[in-house]
């Protein structure tokens, strides 16, 4: 019985690589073939890896899906020349991450070149741009920040890769970033509900940080400490109405008739 199990999963393993060996569309890379294991379940597994790396190769070389193959296809082949149809996909995907730099869009051009391999001629290149637009994408977060747009200036940090040099750094500044932002939108809360003494405690969280400077903070602050230390109308009546009266001061008269001459 286990002879019979053996014989039709290499039955099935040859049918696989067969299948893949007379697709027409892709000549390299060359699979390699199956051979029959006495685990069966082992042998099944490696078969259907072969069919889904024949499937992933007929991908990339038509440039369909290049960025979902990220280096786990082609990583164990460090020291393997990649076909010249795939370095031509990887070539057009520098130029267009380039495009969407010149236009501000980063983001687009990080996820562009993101998936290119350690093996590729094209490596090194994209390594070193998705490095330098990470830096300026942690730049103009801090821009954000320094003016209290913090959504924004942390959700330009969600874009810089985890595989970046800066992950570290960013995974600080978000923690931070994210604790300055709790107590602006505790003053923002004080401020709807009047509590000018709560604004005023807020805000003072933030000294020492480039936040505390911004303008949105600033006017929290000088209309809290307007609200809270201006006295009202009725307050000033009531403060006023003790005091005794000061008895009107009689000026000299002055007499205009002119000088007889």
């Amino acid at each position: 019985m286990s002879r019979q199990v053996l014989e039709r999963g290499a039955l099935a393993c040859s049918f696989l690589a067969l299948y893949g060996w007379s697709h027409p569309s892709v000549s390299e890379p060359t699979l390699p073939h199956c051979e029959p294991a006495p685990n069966v379940a082992g042998t099944q597994d490696r078969c259907l890896q072969n069919a889904q790396n024949l499937q992933n190769a007929q991908h990339l070389a038509s440039g369909t899906a290049p960025e979902a193959l990220v280096n786990d296809q082609w990583s164990d082949r460090r020291l393997s020349k990649l076909p010249n149809k795939i370095e031509a996909v990887y070539s057009d995907l520098l130029q267009q991450a380039q495009a969407f730099s010149d236009r501000n869009q980063l983001n687009e051009a990080i996820n562009r070149v993101a998936g290119i391999p350690k093996n590729s001629q094209h490596y090194e290149m994209a390594h070193q741009l998705q490095e330098d637009w990470s830096r300026e994408l942690l730049r103009q977060a801090t821009s954000e920040c320094q003016h209290a747009r913090v959504a924004k200036a942390l959700s330009m940090l969600d874009m810089i890769p985890a595989t970046s040099q800066l992950h570290d750094r960013v995974t600080e500044l978000r923690q931070r970033w994210s604790k300055q932002d709790s107590f602006l939108q505790q003053a923002i809360a004080f401020k709807r509900s009047g509590d000018w003494q709560g604004v005023i405690d807020s805000v003072k969280a933030l000294e020492g940080t480039p936040m505390y400077q911004s303008l949105p903070v600033q006017e929290l602050l000088q209309k809290a400490m307007t609200q809270l230390f201006t006295p009202d109308a009725t307050m000033l009546q009531v403060a006023t109405e003790d005091l005794p009266a000061i008895p009107p001061i009689a000026l000299p008269k002055v007499n205009a008739a002119m000088p007889k001459q």
